[in-house]
């Protein structure tokens, strides 16, 4: 008796898998780094941005391609099976879900921090509730998730968007260009900035749940990673501005 093939419910559009996306790469990252970088970069902090959004554009850029001629989203292990061999498709895909473990941790243990300023538990309790509670969203269905992520983006963004309108009246106040330890400093700035951007090439992960995947997913991912880009350096922009 031949197995029924089990498909996913094409729930995601454009706008669902872009914001996904942008929800995906906006996280505790920026507000985790942007002051450890700044001790490098100083007030070319927008830059060490800048030039992780250049590689990650690339990066994305060969995700797309990627995404669009395979049929599947398994992601990066089709890749590699296609171009090498089962085994180091294995290694890399093992990789990485390792990466997401580990960048899964460090966003719940920002969030941990912050939430534990206003309520008094220990971190790590917050920290491995809060992935409890995502995982069990997550089982619920992927357009009651998509739902959830759209509205976490929209407040994501908006406390981004927050800090760069208060930033706004001071922009001016400062060298853009100064550098204390010169350009070394903004390249090892923007090698750890670059952990912000970390997180896009998840959409390629939507496809069999995304109407028309082939156009879309290509597009959403170059959307999201511009749309960050924006964000990051105005953020970074109205940070130094302001302190």
């Amino acid at each position: 008796m031949a197995k029924k093939k089990i498909e996913l419910k094409k729930e995601l559009g454009i706008f669902q898998v872009t914001l996904a996306g942008v929800g995906i790469i906006i996280g505790a990252g920026i507000y985790t780094l942007l002051g450890v970088a700044a001790s490098n970069s100083g007030n070319a902090t927008w830059l060490a941005f800048l030039i992780s959004a250049l590689i990650a554009i690339f990066t994305g850029l060969s995700y797309a391609e990627l995404s669009s001629m395979f049929k599947g989203d398994a992601g990066e292990y089709d890749y590699v099976k296609t171009a090498f061999n089962k085994e180091l498709a294995f290694f890399v895909g093992m990789s990485i879900i390792t990466a997401g473990f580990i960048s899964a941790a460090t966003v719940a243990l920002g969030f941990a921090g912050y939430f534990t300023q206003f309520v008094s538990l220990p971190l790590l309790v917050v920290a491995i509730g809060l992935i409890i509670l995502m995982t069990l969203i997550n089982f619920i269905g992927i357009k009651e998730v998509s739902w959830f992520n759209t509205v976490s983006t929209l407040i994501e963004v908006a406390g981004v968007l927050l800090i760069i309108f208060l930033g706004f009246k001071h922009i001016g106040n400062v060298n853009y260009l100064e550098m204390p330890k010169g350009l070394s400093g903004v390249f090892s700035s923007a090698a750890l900035v670059f952990f912000a951007y970390m997180g896009f090439e998840s959409i390629v992960k939507l496809k069999e749940e995304t109407k028309n995947g082939d156009k879309v997913i290509p597009k959403a991912l170059m959307y999201a990673v511009i749309i960050t880009t924006i964000l990051y350096v105005l953020v970074a922009i109205s940070a130094v501005s302001i302190i």
